[in-house]
């Protein structure tokens, strides 16, 4: 068995999500969330409403991979529990 590392990209962001939350979700629907992300930053980062959590930008990259952005892992799924996008499983 390979050991999984935290640096991680798109597809790898889909497959952990289907792992640990049984969420499927796009590649299109990832790259939205970049584009948000992005966006948000360009608007100068504005204060967010905690009522709204779904609105909360993804983490920024940590590093890019042949000019592909790639994100810790450990904050995506932070940011998808709080962002409301996937339900924590049991015990967590």
């Amino acid at each position: 068995m390979t050991e999984r590392h935290d640096i991680v990209g798109y597809a790898e962001i889909i497959e952990r999500a289907q792992e640990d939350f049984g969420a499927g979700f796009p590649v299109s629907t990832v790259r939205n969330w970049e584009k948000y992300r992005r966006a948000w930053v360009a608007k100068g980062s504005p204060a967010r409403s905690g009522l709204r959590p779904r609105e909360i930008p993804m983490p920024g990259p940590e590093t890019t991979v042949n000019g592909t952005p790639a994100w810790s892992w450990t904050k995506v799924r932070e940011w998808l529990i709080a962002s409301e996008r996937v339900t924590p499983p049991a015990g967590e």
